[in-house]
């Protein structure tokens, strides 16, 4: 197994054609599985080129590996036994309110141990950011306004705070090789967002800053050529014009989805023809989604051809009002099966896509899934989270008086370890009919919000705000 660069021994990856093309689905990632949040910048949450777990009857999942891990945010591999976790430290009381400091763990992919860990880091305000495998085998990690780059054993090679001083969603990868990233006024959105294209090797901006005319807390997608943001109102398509030095925004292609009612879009996917995105993102989530929407209105899948803003369509996902979600569907390419939410009202949901028209296929009630999804559509599996709880912690009354003390309770690791008002469970569903095919109770008492990650050998990692697993088929 080689550590080097794809692109050769020490290269760099620096603009100019993609040295993986057609070996990853979009973007100069490290040329493995799940090397970047979601499987890769299309937010497809599809682990390109991996089989499934192809649970068969009399087989199901079994719980390998529980760590305590108060706080984590992401889950990436890089080579094979190499898996990576973003962690930070929480403010105490309000978590939006006060710096954080974050820091990568390279982890053993039997017991979840640290073997390597870089130094706590500065990052300022509080809010998911992200970390990727790039092509030329670095770590990079944008937490709160910083930026930095490790290497693959966490030595810190280069760091920047970014221009804005408000906390970055994470980043993507272009095909030829710099990051591009935004800052997020969390959790409202309603400042607008500023766009930085980073150098891969220096951190710098290779272009000037761009602001968007509106905010955007949803994380960025890419076809590693073109960058999709979903704004407050709309959803814009940015290029980097290398000859020009400027990253443009595309006049002929922004659908406005904001409605009286509705609120703020989350992360999109992009697909070869289509973006899908949810809206209703604001909540007032605290352990659970469930119960926790804002708007009074039903929560809806939105889809959108990349080459037609006009063919813009929505459906709604449950028809329950105060609907919600905060993270992206799941789309798969092989038979077009669009996958959505309704976190807030625990409503799971999946149509097949014919033309620009979506057929229902399933629908899952009273299941109660809130974080990022994983898709093996060679075996035709979804893997989701169904978080279990007291109905009476759902109620407004209670949350009102009780949030803050539940709150601080889940800094303890006996309560994590033995949570008592709810927990989570890791589950996989037939992709096509949605009918169960294995399930396994993960002791997290806060619901998985977070990006999970398939395993090296039939198995999957799980990831909460408090816990982290390792499940496997048996």
């Amino acid at each position: 197994m080689s550590d080097e660069p794809p692109n050769g021994p020490g290269a760099e990856a620096t603009a100019g054609p993609n040295p993986l093309s057609g070996v990853v689905e979009a973007g100069a990632y490290w040329p493995k599985p799940w090397s970047g949040e979601d499987g890769g910048p299309r937010r497809l949450c599809k682990p390109e080129g991996q089989p499934g777990l192809d649970i068969q009857p009399g087989e199901d999942l079994k719980l390998e590996v529980f760590r305590d891990s108060f706080a984590a945010d992401m889950l990436i591999r890089r080579e094979e036994g190499e898996l990576y976790a973003l962690r930070h430290d929480m403010p105490k009381g309000d978590p939006l309110a006060g710096d954080c400091e974050g820091w990568v763990e390279k982890l053993d992919p039997e017991t979840l141990q640290p073997l390597t860990v870089t130094p706590r880091l500065s990052a300022g305000r509080y809010w998911p950011g992200g970390i990727a495998a790039h092509a030329n085998g670095d770590i990079y990690m944008i937490f709160g306004c910083w930026a930095r780059r490790f290497s693959k054993d966490l030595v810190l090679k280069a760091e920047r705070r970014l221009p804005v001083n408000r906390p970055y969603n994470s980043f993507v990868i272009l095909d030829t090789g710099e990051l591009v990233t935004k800052d997020c006024d969390a959790p409202r959105g309603e400042a607008s967002s500023t766009f930085s294209v980073l150098d891969p090797q220096t951190l710098e901006s290779v272009v000037p800053e761009v602001e968007i005319p509106e905010g955007s807390i949803a994380r960025l997608a890419s076809d590693g050529k073109s960058v999709i943001c979903v704004g407050t109102e709309s959803v814009l398509r940015l290029t980097l014009d290398r000859d020009a030095g400027e990253l443009v925004i595309d006049d002929e292609w922004r659908p406005h989805y904001g409605r009286p009612g509705q609120t703020f879009g989350w992360d999109p996917v992009v697909s070869d023809s289509h973006v899908f995105w949810m809206d209703n993102g604001q909540n007032e989530v605290d352990w659970s989604m469930r119960g926790t929407g804002t708007a009074p209105t039903p929560v809806r899948l939105w889809w959108c051809r990349l080459d037609d803003q006009d063919s813009l369509k929505s459906v709604e996902i449950s028809g329950l009002s105060h609907g919600t979600e905060s993270n992206p569907p799941a789309w798969d390419p092989d038979r077009g099966v669009v996958v959505a939410y309704d976190a807030g009202n625990a409503v799971l949901r999946a149509w097949k896509l014919n033309g620009d028209e979506l057929e229902s296929l399933w629908r899952r009630d009273d299941f109660a899934h809130a974080g990022h999804l994983i898709v093996f559509p060679d075996t035709r599996e979804l893997v989701v989270q169904d978080f279990r709880d007291l109905e009476l912690t759902r109620r407004a009354g209670f949350r009102r008086v009780f949030r803050r003390a539940v709150q601080a309770l889940g800094r303890y690791a006996l309560v994590r370890r033995y949570p008592v008002i709810g927990r989570d469970s890791l589950v996989v569903l037939d992709l096509d009919t949605g009918e169960e095919k294995g399930r396994v109770t993960v002791p997290s008492p806060s619901q998985s919000f977070l990006f999970p990650a398939p395993g090296f050998d039939r198995d999957l990692y799980y990831l909460s705000m408090t816990s982290m697993a390792r499940v496997s088929v048996r």
